[in-house]
């Protein structure tokens, strides 16, 4: 797990706003979709909370915004019986990336058509997992890194 404080001295000095959400907003998430969020995820929401990073789109942690975590969860939840205990972060190219929020690895990132794979984990294709979702974070941030230079 990476140290909180060096990823939003990371973090702040790739961006200029700091958008993070309120300890509400995590509890109405964890209320609604039934679940315990890991404590990193929930620090680094403090000063982040979605958007772009990265080369990634990681859905909004805000509720007002029309793709945000609680309701594109629920919506997969829905529609393809995604286990309880999974938060989805992003959609990407046919994949999906989401949080397991009692087992490591935390995130996964696997191809959209293995979704119904998760609580078994009897994937095709192997994914790309983090331990944790400050780990995830740093990811991203080491790859908006990397784009930024080669420009």
């Amino acid at each position: 797990m990476n140290d909180i404080n060096e990823l939003r001295n990371k973090y702040i000095s790739l961006y200029d706003d700091v958008d993070g959400v309120s300890k509400d907003y995590l509890d109405k998430i964890e209320q609604d979709l039934k679940v315990k969020l890991p404590e990193d995820f929930r620090e680094i929401s403090r000063f982040y909370g979605g958007g772009d990073i990265g080369g990634k789109s990681i859905h909004s942690f805000v509720f007002s915004d029309p793709t945000n975590l609680l309701g594109e969860t629920l919506r997969i939840r829905e529609a393809v019986g995604l286990p309880n205990r999974m938060v989805v972060i992003a959609e990407e190219d046919m994949s999906v990336i989401v949080m397991d929020t009692e087992n490591k690895p935390s995130i996964i990132w696997i191809d959209s058509v293995e979704v119904t794979k998760l609580d078994k984990q009897d994937f095709i294709s192997k994914p790309d997992v983090w331990d944790d979702f400050s780990d995830f974070f740093n990811y991203l941030l080491d790859e908006e890194e990397e784009e930024r230079n080669n420009i």
